[in-house]
């Protein structure tokens, strides 16, 4: 009976006790409920907002899948399908990269929920590029494989340029690092897309083909040590194609964030920080664009990026203090800023400058590349280029001429000392940048021995015969007339001159004024003569001549005649501080030079290139 009752007592204590553990709890669960409650309808404080405030780093970008596999990546791609930032390879290439504004936030309203959840932006919609057919895909390749191969004959000739100007130059020319460096970029540029068209054009007709779109999410902050550290984070939904709710890869929030947003109320802070005071969103930034705001504005200058409408993107020093003027010429970037100190232009039509600016306009030392044009290096005056100033020292090629002039003046002849040969003045018509005293030696001297087909210099024999005796490199040269045919002349210089091993490559000099020309038959009978001369002597002494101009007769007629300029060296006459805008061989610098051992004035002529440049000039331009 005793452990009937007690085992009866014991059932009744435990049923009072259960009861009372429920009500308990229930009165915990309801408090929780209402600090909840109160904690998450509490106001929050701009410092609380500040706090859960993050910067998003949006990524996007295209796979072209073959048979599976992705071999083709491009970072963006317009309304006409025209791919940018394309690569073989994930590694190497650029991802399109926009910065966006988040928050963290609650997964669940009123309840601490956030476990590395972040409202942000969405990423754009893909390109309708990802729903074509297979045919429409064949025809996609095949459209960026012919404008892969386009551009890539454009930046091998913006290669051959660069290779041309870092071959002919050297550390001591100012701006060669600049031009060397990029030089560099575009090796690389012209690597990759070589690959890109070599795997083009290997996909195979059979081969099943696919494009994914793929975006990246990753929530952006610095280290201690300034490093930027990229938090990954995934996907896990979007609202309505706007805004994106994204959760760190280890599901964790940092230490001492405890937000108190939803995901709604987060939608709405990310608005208000991509346009303070609106109340739409604001379109997300390309990485690097400038944010000209009216703080910004009332500086002089800044430095960052301006995006020139129909004209390019501009990366470097800008000025805002002309505005109205520059908004009325459409000269403006990004929110009225101009380019204006060091920078940066890249055309929309593949060209590139780097150099000084001002005004919106490329002023003092720059250059200008281009995939339709040459090289442009040097000094610029209102966008105008005006040509390249060289620095004068002893590492550089000096070479004279000579003709009866180095031997009579004013009734009176004159022998040369050729002990004595060395050059100490390059002419005072212009001022000229020289580091150290002129005191070089003779390199080279070409001769004057005909001209037309009746004159002869009659000091061509002996001038010749020393400059071999005191070890010069020498050359003949021709003087053209306009009074006789080209072949006639080609014979009797190739008659009156010497072309023994080691000379230097015969030159034909071509002076006529315009009224001389006129009278002759006009250019292209100017022009029919001397081909007959330089192919002629090309065939007789078996090395190529080199053709004498100067620089308005060059641009006005050699531009007609890229047979002549691509076939044979040209060397230029131009008296002034700047280098001739032509590819040339050897620049004739000025006419009053002066030359220990000559009486009077000299040409004074400098060759396009240093040492080793030379020495290879010498091994391709004599006569074996």
């Amino acid at each position: 009976m005793n452990a009937r009752r007690i085992a009866k007592y014991r059932y009744i204590r435990s049923r009072r006790w259960t009861s009372k553990h429920k009500k308990l709890l229930f009165i915990i669960g309801d408090i929780v409920l209402l600090l909840l409650l109160a904690w998450q309808l509490w106001p929050l404080s701009d410092g609380e907002i500040a706090r859960d405030q993050v910067d998003m780093e949006i990524e996007t970008y295209y796979e072209v899948m073959v048979d599976g596999h992705p071999v083709f990546f491009f970072s963006d791609i317009d309304d006409s399908l025209e791919v940018s930032g394309g690569a073989v390879s994930a590694d190497s290439m650029v991802t399109h990269k926009m910065q966006a504004p988040g928050f963290w936030v609650n997964r669940i309203s009123f309840i601490p929920s956030c476990y590395g959840h972040v409202v942000t932006y969405a990423a754009p919609k893909a390109n309708k590029v990802v729903n074509l057919d297979s045919v429409g895909l064949r025809r996609f390749i095949f459209r960026q494989a012919i404008r892969s191969d386009n551009r890539l004959a454009g930046l091998q000739r913006m290669q051959n340029e660069l290779h041309y100007y870092v071959r002919k130059h050297d550390i001591a020319d100012y701006g060669f690092t600049q031009i060397a460096k990029y030089s560099a970029e575009i090796d690389k540029q012209v690597d990759s897309l070589q690959q890109i068209v070599d795997t083009l054009q290997s996909i195979n007709r059979n081969a099943k083909l696919s494009i994914r779109y793929v975006t990246r999410y990753g929530v952006v902050r610095e280290s201690e040590s300034g490093d930027t550290i990229n938090r990954r984070c995934r996907i896990v939904r979007t609202y309505h194609d706007q805004f994106c709710l994204v959760q760190t890869l280890n599901g964790t929030t940092p230490v001492l964030i405890n937000p108190r947003l939803s995901i709604t109320r987060g939608m709405e802070e990310v608005i208000k920080r991509s346009k303070p005071g609106g109340s739409t969103p604001a379109l997300l930034k390309k990485e690097g664009a400038a944010d000209a705001s009216a703080q910004k504005a009332k500086e002089k200058t800044k430095t960052g990026t301006l995006i020139i409408d129909s004209v390019g993107t501009y990366v470097g020093e800008f000025s805002v203090d002309s505005i109205p003027l520059l908004a009325k010429e459409g000269r403006g970037g990004s929110l009225g800023c101009i380019p204006d100190g060091l920078g940066k232009m890249y055309y929309t039509d593949g060209s590139y400058y780097e150099g000084y600016w001002k005004n919106g306009k490329r002023n003092g030392f720059g250059f200008y590349v281009s995939p339709h044009d040459y090289l442009q290096a040097g000094t610029w005056k209102n966008d105008v280029f005006k040509g390249e100033r060289l620095t004068y020292n002893a590492n550089r090629i000096y070479g004279i001429d000579l003709s009866r002039h180095q031997h009579e003046h004013d009734g009176k002849k004159y022998s040369i000392d050729w002990s004595k040969l060395r050059i100490t003045s390059l002419g005072s018509d212009t001022k000229k940048e020289v580091k150290g005293k002129v005191d070089y030696p003779v390199s080279f001297i070409y001769v004057k021995s005909t001209e037309g087909c009746t004159v002869f210099n009659s000091y061509y024999n002996h001038d010749y015969a020393m400059a071999r005796s005191k070890g010069i490199r020498v050359g003949s040269y021709h003087f053209f007339s306009t009074t006789s045919p080209g072949y006639k002349q080609a014979w009797e210089f190739l008659k009156k001159s010497k072309f023994n091993k080691g000379d230097l490559a015969p030159v034909l000099d071509v002076e006529p004024n315009d009224w001389q020309v006129k009278v002759m038959g006009g250019a292209n009978v100017l022009l029919a003569n001397v081909r007959q001369w330089l192919e002629i002597v090309y065939k007789q002494t078996g090395q190529r001549p080199i053709l004498y101009v100067g620089q308005t007769f060059a641009h006005k007629y050699l531009t007609q005649a890229t047979d002549i300029t691509g076939n044979y060296l040209v060397w230029v006459a131009r008296y002034g501080e700047y280098q001739p805008t032509w590819k040339l061989t050897i620049w004739q610098l000025s006419p009053d030079g002066r030359v220990n051992g000559i009486h009077g004035n000299v040409d004074i002529n400098v060759f396009s290139g240093y040492r080793q440049e030379y020495d290879e000039f010498l091994k391709s331009h004599t006569i074996k």
